[in-house]
């Protein structure tokens, strides 16, 4: 995760770089670059949240592939038992 927000400050970087060198040139007015720059920021994030939701849905599919139990699973199962383990005794009081 590190190396990609490396990655994003590079790359935030050198389009800040490369937009200060059209608005030095004249191809753009800084108000057209701080315009294009947060368009390219927010373009970032959405991509960047797609890839997060994707990286999780493949995660929790390999997950089920190796037939991890997840916690939620787990709470559940432990619901169940306590429930059945309280019927149980309900039934059987001296069956300790």
């Amino acid at each position: 995760m590190l190396a990609g927000i490396g990655m994003a400050v590079v790359t935030k970087d050198k389009v800040l770089e490369s937009l200060d060198e059209y608005v030095e040139k004249g191809k753009l007015t800084k108000d057209e670059a701080a315009a294009m720059s947060d368009k390219i920021v927010q373009e970032g994030r959405v991509e960047t949240e797609k890839a997060k939701v994707e990286a999780s849905k493949l995660f929790n599919e390999m997950l089920h592939r190796a037939n991890v139990v997840t916690k939620d699973q787990h709470d559940a199962l432990t619901a169940r038992v306590t429930a059945l383990e309280g019927r149980l005794n309900k039934e059987f009081p001296n069956g300790d």
